[in-house]
């Protein structure tokens, strides 16, 4: 499958870690300091769109799918920036494997945008 002639690059933001000053455990940090990590040859397709009845907001979800190269370094506490904006990642990264080959033709993992 890869790579993708016409894919796009995309930016996965991860926080990194920080000791927290009262406890001095581990903690996430703030998005202003992320790592970033460029991911080529990706593509992100139109997954759904909903909106959620509610008399007092009015609320749009977007999910979208990123389809990449294998083995893309991306949890579900991480966010994504592409040319369409911010995203958080919404679930695990599924690996695709073939059962009788074992060829590994990408990953696919789930973003999502809320507003409003």
């Amino acid at each position: 499958m890869f790579p993708l002639p016409h894919g796009e690059t995309i930016t996965r933001l991860r926080r990194k870690m920080v000791e927290d000053p009262y406890s001095g455990e581990l903690t996430q940090g703030r998005w202003e300091d992320a790592d970033e990590l460029s991911i080529v040859c990706a593509a992100v397709a139109a997954s759904s769109t909903t909106e959620p009845a509610s008399p007092n907001r009015q609320m749009v979800i977007t999910s979208m799918s990123v389809y990449g190269p294998p083995d893309m370094d991306v949890q579900p506490a991480d966010r994504i920036r592409d040319s369409r904006g911010l995203w958080e990642v919404s679930g695990e990264n599924a690996a695709w494997k073939n059962p009788f080959t074992g060829w590994r033709p990408g990953d696919e993992f789930p973003l999502k945008r809320v507003v409003g």
